[in-house]
């Protein structure tokens, strides 16, 4: 399980190809979904940051989260690529790693690299729409988890409120369907702890992390946009020698 938590995409200016007006491109740096980067074209659409002289951005994956009905519109004909270079020039990036079309959030991960500029390209010249729209970015790294316990569940949860009348029918008001997964680490390392508390530090229980639940298996379970949902971090010491805790982590997607 691995937890992308501390994102380089939200702290640079970013430079976008085209912006439809209400529609800029630091809304894909919003952490709700709802908010959207759109461009005015298809072809050749794309999202830069600049580290500045003398500095880069060092990273191992990048994401573009979304989720019905906060998703993407690209259609799975396009071409979408996360790009590195040192200089702003793209004949020939040192990084050129294309993502995996996905309906949803699609993650790519890759060897770490450090570059003054990267780039999120867009081409996507068959898109009906006559735009493309955005709603996240991620770039960074990702904390690796302990393991969890075998048997994880992901309970799909409903956020509806239901009514029935004095006659017996039933009625609502339909909303959100939500994941809300809890997940036992048996063994966590001193090491591996702190780094926990470092993220919790940061994001606490308000700020979004995308979480990879089995990352070599997005296919099966896509990467969930979520926060931490307790407000406590409670490590019990395990049993075994050393010095090594367990830890209980709740999630609940959010959009």
């Amino acid at each position: 399980m691995r937890i992308l938590w501390d994102n380089e995409a939200d702290k640079f200016t970013p430079a976008a190809s085209t912006e439809e007006s209400g529609y800029p491109a630091t809304n894909a740096q919003h952490i709700h979904l709802a908010r959207a980067w759109r461009t005015t074209g298809v072809d050749g659409e794309y999202l830069t940051l600049d580290a500045g002289a003398g500095n880069t951005i060092t990273a191992t994956c990048a994401a573009i989260i979304g989720k019905s009905p906060y998703t993407h519109n690209l259609t799975n004909a396009a071409t979408i690529k996360i790009q590195a270079h040192p200089t702003d020039a793209w004949g020939a990036p040192d990084l050129d790693q294309a993502f995996t079309w996905s309906a949803g959030t699609m993650l790519v991960f890759f060897t770490s690299t450090a570059k003054r500029f990267w780039r999120f390209y867009f081409d996507d010249d068959a898109n009906p729409d006559g735009y493309l729209e955005i709603p996240r970015l991620f770039l960074g790294t990702y904390l690796q988890m302990p393991y969890i316990e075998p048997g994880a569940e992901l309970p799909l949860e409903s956020n509806a409120e239901v009514m029935t009348s004095l006659s017996g029918q039933v009625y609502g008001d339909l909303r959100i369907q939500r994941l809300a997964p809890t997940f036992r680490l048996p063994i966590v390392g001193n090491t591996e702890r702190l780094a926990i508390n470092a993220m919790f530090a940061e994001v606490d229980i308000t700020t979004p992390v995308l979480l990879a639940v089995w990352e070599d298996s997005l296919d099966v379970e896509p990467p969930l946009y979520c926060r931490i949902d307790q407000e406590r971090l409670e490590y019990a010491k395990a049993a075994e020698p050393g010095v090594l805790w367990s830890l209980d982590l709740a999630f609940m997607e959010v959009f």
